[in-house]
Parts: structure tokens; sequence; C-alpha cells
């Protein structure tokens, strides 16, 4: 079923449930890529946009799993037109302060800590990190740890 939707900044998107596809790149190049460029500031730029897909998802009562579909779309272009935006690369996007995090983790297991406090302490590090930056951060430190 096709439906009409009405984003905040007014423009209207025709929108199909069966492929939700149209409704993501849209948002991507009219609220993401804009935002993106506005404020330089790419947590701030996603949560808008999931900001936007909420009020969607709630005006039009549709599947909160839309959400996990626009950040699957939004990853697939992270390593083409949002790199040429920004000028740096994937990881670098997500995590410009990569490099402290891995510091930190590198700090913890130097630190002689036994395991249980190491654990509680890297639980700590990570805890404010989402899904998708954890797996951002896991696939770095394997690629450090295995393309050496």
């Amino acid at each position: 079923m096709v439906k009409k939707i009405k984003l905040r900044s007014g423009l209207e998107v025709e929108f199909d449930e069966q492929a939700p596809k149209t409704l993501f790149e849209i948002i991507i190049s009219e609220i993401l890529i804009p935002k993106y460029k506005e404020n330089k500031d790419w947590n701030l730029t996603l949560n808008i946009i999931l900001e936007e897909m909420n009020e969607v998802i709630t005006e039009y009562q549709l599947s909160p799993k839309l959400k996990l579909g626009l950040l699957n779309q939004v990853e697939e272009h992270l390593d083409k037109d949002i790199e040429e935006l920004t000028g740096c690369d994937k990881i670098e996007i997500l995590f410009l302060d990569m490099d402290d995090y891995v510091e930190d983790i590198e700090k913890l297991i130097c630190a002689g800590k036994n395991k249980i406090q190491l654990r509680t302490d890297m639980a700590n590090l990570v805890y404010p990190l989402t899904i998708f930056e954890l797996g951002e951060l896991f696939i770095y430190l394997g690629k450090r740890a295995f393309l050496k």
C-alpha cells in the first residue's frame, strides 16, 4: 500500500511499506547530507534523521523497524557519497575520536588489572556507544589486529 507522507520540511513523499528505500534515500539526500554540511556533527545529524523517522513512524503508524532500515541505508552511503562529502573515511565519520578509544582500551589492558576490574572498566568505557558504533569499533580493532 502506497501512502503520501509529509516530512517536517514540508516535502511530500510517496511511501510504499514493501519498498521503503525511496523514503530512506530522500531522508538521506534532503535531510542528512544538508544537515551534516551545516553542522559538521555526525552524531547530531544521525539523531536528526532518527528523530525525523520517529515522527514519521508515530504520525503514520508505521513499523519502528524502519529506523533500522534507515540506518542500514545510511551505512550503504558511508563508503560513497557521505565519505566524499566529509573528506573522511567511514570510521572517521563515525568516530572522530576513534584513536582515543583505542588508546583508552590499550591503557586499560596494559594497566595490569585483574579480569573482573578490566571487564568493569571496559564496560564503563564502551557503555555510551550505540550498537552501530560498537560494531564499527570492533571492525576497526579487528582490522588493526589482523591486517598488520
